[in-house]
């Protein structure tokens, strides 16, 4: 899961209505698996069969992670939306940073029954709201490659400007990088947030780490 990111959301984030939505943050393994994945999650394997169940075993073994965060939207005991922070990966060139100074956003990914309802604002909301990432930087790496222009019948350029719009509201720029996995495509992006107390030291390291083929640009 690490190092993809795949939302999708209607730009007015309004309540859900009908059946009631239970927002659950910092879930352990065992209340995740306690739950199901609703069958129209699984980007990350293109919808494939069993795509729902790959995507929730992979849920609980991100809650089971030292340093992760798990959030979720649920009806009853159907997982709709989800969103992950997790150490980076370790052949990440920003895994190098001490522990927990820098997190990755992982994914989030809202099921298509439910798109429109604000779900992916209401994670995002909760989780930015604790003090947690004060003094942390979080980086998304949003790769064309999961996400489901199938589904939602949009252009690159325009599920690239959802994600955009979704995360600016919360803090996140886009940074230049020569990163492979960005590079890869034109669309893809690197999204980073900066914690208002993150020190100034953190910042121009990472900043630095951005760049490391500059004979190339």
């Amino acid at each position: 899961m690490a190092g993809i990111l795949h939302p999708y959301e209607a730009v007015t984030p309004d309540p859900p209505s009908g059946a009631l939505i239970e927002f659950r943050d910092h879930c352990s393994p065992a209340f995740l698996a306690s739950l199901t994945a609703d069958a129209g999650l699984g980007a990350f394997t293109h919808y494939a069969p069993a795509a729902a169940d790959r995507q929730f075993a992979a849920l609980v073994k991100v809650a089971s992670l030292p340093h992760s965060r798990v959030l979720v939207a649920v009806c009853g005991q159907s997982i709709l939306a989800y969103l992950t922070f997790h150490l980076p990966e370790t052949e990440s060139r920003w895994a190098a940073f001490p522990t927990g100074q820098v997190l990755e956003l992982g994914g989030i990914e809202v099921t298509r029954a439910a798109r429109g309802r604000g779900l992916a604002h209401r994670l995002m909301t909760q989780a930015f709201a604790s003090p947690d990432f004060r003094t942390r930087i979080v980086y998304a790496q949003a790769l064309t490659w999961c996400w489901d222009l199938k589904g939602t019948q949009m252009t690159k350029a325009e599920y690239r400007q959802v994600i955009l719009q979704l995360f600016s509201a919360y803090g996140f720029e886009a940074y230049a990088t020569d990163e492979a996995n960005i590079r890869h495509d034109r669309s893809n992006l690197l999204l980073v947030r900066v914690g208002s107390d993150v020190p100034g030291a953190l910042l121009r390291e990472f900043r630095a780490t951005l760049i490391q083929k500059r004979e190339e640009w």
